[in-house]
């Protein structure tokens, strides 16, 4: 099991029409010392203007930002007047987001769905249908909550019997990061596919509730709006959207997270706000007491998160739930040639 996870922060037009991102700027930064670390989080966290796409911390080598044009003389005299070192990574993010696929799923043909390329809510939606009437015995459709724009969070469960312990998949609660729900539905068809006795006896020993996409209004508005658009969709004040993913009942504010509704880390006036989290939270609820993992899936960073995230006190299965996470990412490693970082945020992250 993996997870990818990712911190990113980024205003988006609420423009009716396609947004674009032609010649916004991507900023590789290198921090050299303490000072320069804290002088980035305070920009973070005063300018949403800047899209922070990794966080200024000591162990990283460098931090990555995105800039509109209009923005991008004066954030470099804002670095050089603090002599902090920079280069441009990509001078316009929008031929990279040109180039990405976007491919259309065959209704009842479960075939058609790949992983080169990504696919909108209604074509994972119909594939979800589809797998339940290929699997009847095995895969039920299921509903996680209802979105700000009355739209079902929909997944699947898949069950070879009862009496089994759970495991819970989640995607996509940030909208923009398409590779999330790609890689949750990609796990799910091997679920359901793969004869690898390994992976037969993961899929067989455990109830899998698995929701692709969590944020369903936001993956819309990626989709069709803006492209980095990143929260939900409920207006709040002037500007739109909650940060689903810092919206949760479990030390909401104390840290990761802003009051600000302009930014794209903004929590929501209260816990489970939003009627995203609170329903999903609800369901989670009524299967608490089988569930023995849960995985939520982001990109950006090679990172598999254990808990805590608010604090450096570790879990009481601290060292069983670190050495999984490792051996899961030495597999990774020897076959593809990734290297992932696990632990805490204090270990991973904030180190």
């Amino acid at each position: 099991m993996w997870f990818i996870i990712l911190s990113l922060v980024l205003i988006v037009p609420n423009a009716l029409s396609e947004f674009r991102f032609d010649n916004y700027a991507l900023y590789k930064i290198i921090l050299k010392d303490v000072d320069q670390v804290n002088f980035l989080k305070s920009l973070r966290d005063s300018d949403a203007r800047f899209d922070f796409w990794n966080d200024p911390v000591a162990l990283s080598s460098y931090v990555n930002v995105l800039t509109s044009p209009k923005d991008r003389n004066e954030f470099e005299n804002i670095l050089k007047s603090k002599d902090v070192e920079f280069e441009i990574s990509t001078e316009n993010i929008q031929d990279a987001i040109d180039r990405e696929v976007i491919k259309t799923y065959t209704r009842g043909n479960i075939k058609s769905m790949t992983w080169d390329g990504y696919y909108n809510l209604s074509s994972i939606n119909a594939w979800i249908d589809d797998l339940a009437a290929t699997y009847p015995e095995v895969v039920e459709v299921i509903t996680g909550g209802t979105t700000y724009e009355d739209r079902a969070i929909k997944g699947l469960k898949i069950s070879h019997g009862e009496g089994r312990r759970a495991i819970f998949l989640e995607g996509g609660i940030h909208s923009r990061e398409w590779i999330s729900p790609a890689t949750v539905t990609y796990i799910t068809n091997e679920l359901l596919t793969n004869d690898n006795e390994d992976i037969k006896a993961a899929a067989q020993g455990f109830d899998w509730y698995i929701f692709p996409v969590t944020n369903p209004d936001g993956y819309i508005w990626s989709f069709e709006n803006a492209r980095m658009w990143r929260k939900n969709r409920r207006p709040v004040g002037e500007h739109v959207g909650v940060d689903l993913n810092r919206n949760w009942d479990n030390n909401w504010m104390v840290v990761g997270a802003s009051s600000n509704p302009a930014r794209d880390d903004y929590a929501g006036t209260a816990p489970f706000s939003e009627p995203e989290t609170k329903s999903l939270s609800e369901f989670l609820a009524s299967i608490g007491d089988k569930i023995d993992m849960y995985l939520s899936f982001h990109s950006y960073g090679q990172m598999l998160l254990i808990p805590f995230g608010n604090t450096t006190a570790p879990l009481a299965n601290y060292h069983d739930a670190r050495n999984i996470g490792a051996r899961g990412m030495g597999a990774l490693s020897v076959k593809y040639g990734t290297l992932y970082r696990t632990g805490t945020i204090a270990e991973t992250i904030c180190k």
